[in-house]
């Protein structure tokens, strides 16, 4: 109790400050709301340095199909690969700058997969004085496909959302009229990710994509701005390192992508990647890939195989219906066990031993990577849509609100 007692009382400056600031910026915003580009206008993000996952896909599709909205893209320069990347469509705003407050203050629409980037502010605090009549809404379009209970922290009561994207039926049906989140079934919907359109015809290469999900207790979280970000000696001494280190370096792996001609592109979690020059290989069957220079979602398409931990990213693989693996030696403590648990009624082999997830990459390689019959049909029965109109259904659902 006086752990959380004082925990509030440190954010009691911080708090004031985003109030001081919050005001002069509405003050501000008055002499820019007749300006044409601050009118109706809808604002999307994810991180404030990237443009690879739902936020992009929706501008992209807004920018190509509905061009009578005035939507922009928030995003920070100096990452200039995913700058330019979504640039190119034109409507961007720099992240954190005097410009993405005022766009802020005056949208009517703020769309994101994440939260704690697009808002400049506590985005409660800002209902809670700036807008209690509820004017701008908060579209959630997600970044992966919820399976963990994770009410702690997208409940209604913490982010205050008001359209909510599912993907699945059991997902949809988990969070709707859910207490614990606190959204009525008219505020959550089920259209699919936006992402998921471009998952069609994908054709991979010879490669194999090794990408598990972080751990809370390894480093700090980016959503929490505050604070030394790094835990190097926790992370080294973890067993997390210890095993996905030891799998990258596993002889027998590299003599069978070796002698078939593949390669394995090992992806550390974006929570997880200030760590990446702790993984080494002088081999050139084994890539570790760093966020800035390699694509999620081309890693995805491009590749034949997945080896996962916990990351709902085997939804998206499974979405394409092909082979997984999860290697799961220890338990993810960061969120509690939600509607679907991937040991029973999951798309892929579940296991703790490397050499099994050796053996079981060299068993899809002499198979060509076929999908047993028993994955598919789960795949099948989860994915009740499965099309190419997923941007279109979320389009329809943000016009609504």
């Amino acid at each position: 109790m006086i752990n959380k007692f004082s925990s509030i009382i440190k954010k009691v400056p911080r708090m004031f400050f985003q109030f001081i600031e919050m005001s002069i910026y509405k003050i501000i915003s008055i002499f820019y709301k007749n300006n044409n580009k601050y009118k109706d206008i809808w604002l999307i993000c994810e991180r404030g340095t990237e443009a690879k996952d739902n936020g992009y896909w929706m501008f992209k599709y807004i920018r190509e199909n509905h061009p009578e909205i005035n939507v922009h893209y928030i995003i920070d320069e100096k990452y200039e690969k995913d700058y330019k990347k979504v640039a190119k469509y034109g409507n961007i705003i720099r992240y954190k700058s005097f410009e993405h407050k005022i766009a802020f203050i005056l949208s009517n629409k703020i769309i994101s997969p994440y939260t704690g980037f697009i808002e400049p502010w506590s985005y409660k605090l800002y209902k809670m004085i700036l807008d209690r009549k509820n004017k701008k809404k908060y579209i959630f379009l997600q970044h992966g496909v919820i399976y963990n209970d994770v009410s702690e922290f997208l409940n209604k009561n913490s982010v205050k959302l008001d359209k909510f994207i599912t993907s699945t039926k059991k997902e949809y049906e988990a969070i709707a009229n859910n207490e614990k989140y606190g959204y009525f079934n008219n505020e959550v919907v089920q259209t699919g990710l936006p992402r998921f359109d471009n998952l069609h015809n994908n054709n991979p290469k010879n490669q194999i994509l090794l990408m598990p999900t972080w751990r809370k207790e390894l480093t700090v979280p980016s959503y929490l701005k505050d604070g030394d970000s790094s835990k190097d000696k926790i992370f080294l001494d973890s067993e997390y390192y210890r095993r996905f280190n030891s799998l990258i370096k596993n002889k027998e792996l590299i003599k069978i992508l070796k002698d078939n001609n593949y390669k394995l592109v090992f992806y550390p979690h974006y929570e997880l990647q200030r760590y990446i020059k702790y993984f080494d290989t002088e081999n050139d069957n084994i890539v570790i890939a760093d966020k800035d220079n390699y694509d999620v979602q081309e890693l995805l398409m491009d590749s034949k195989l997945l080896i996962t931990d916990y990351s709902s990213i085997f939804f998206d693989f499974a979405y394409m219906k092909k082979p997984l693996i999860h290697y799961c030696f220890d338990e993810l403590t960061h969120y509690k066990p939600g509607y679907f648990d991937f040991r029973k009624e999951g798309f892929g082999k579940v296991t703790s031993s490397e050499d099994e997830v050796v053996r079981l990459i060299k068993k899809y390689i002499d198979n060509n990577f076929k999908l047993d019959n028993m994955y598919e049909n789960r795949i099948d029965k989860v994915f009740n849509i499965r099309d190419n109109k997923n941007c279109e259904r979320v389009f329809n659902e943000i016009k609504s609100v």
